[in-house]
């Protein structure tokens, strides 16, 4: 579930995916990505790919970099969730566009009769409210808008630029107390 967020949380877990599709109906995750957050400072990190039951497409490979070599050693999908579950805890969750993540976590919960109760927060609305003068507010366009020199479309450095852009509002919202 996605909270409306009046402030930051001085805790919260950062993650993201990277899967095979848009939806949880025919796609799979692939990679799993975290950053724990504590007072403004990454305090730890979480990554695993996920072996997928089905061929990674050409198409995602050439988007994310993962390639069929890279995942097949992977964990299968219950083990990768229950480990990204026990690494989260109970703490607040971040994603930027937070109901792709979830629509996929919760799929993947539900056919394992796992439960996630976790607040969410989107980093897309956070940025949105408190960001302005970028042009959109896809994480590729702010990341370029805030200088930083990381690659895309995979999931460990996507979560560092969700860390930077929330970060970066927290310092926007206090600036406008």
């Amino acid at each position: 579930m996605t909270d409306i967020i009046t402030e930051i949380p001085n805790k919260y877990v950062v993650f993201d995916l990277e899967t095979t599709g848009f939806s949880p109906a025919y796609a799979e995750i692939i990679e799993i990505g975290a950053v724990t957050v504590e007072n403004g400072i990454i305090v730890s990190r979480f990554q695993t790919y996920v072996k997928p039951l089905n061929r990674i497409p050409y198409n995602i490979t050439a988007l994310t970099g993962i390639t069929e070599e890279m995942v097949k050693n992977a964990p299968g999908i219950e083990d990768a969730i229950v480990k990204f579950l026990d690494y989260i805890g109970q703490n607040i969750l971040v994603a930027h566009n937070s109901s792709f993540d979830m629509r996929f976590v919760c799929a993947v919960c539900a056919f394992l009769g796992l439960e996630i109760r976790n607040s969410v927060i989107d980093s897309v609305r956070l940025a949105k409210k408190y960001i302005k003068g970028a042009q959109n507010y896809k994480l590729e366009t702010l990341k370029n808008y805030l200088g930083i020199k990381l690659d895309s479309h995979n999931a460990s450095d996507d979560c560092t630029v969700t860390y930077n852009v929330v970060e970066h509002c927290r310092k926007l919202m206090k600036e406008m107390q």
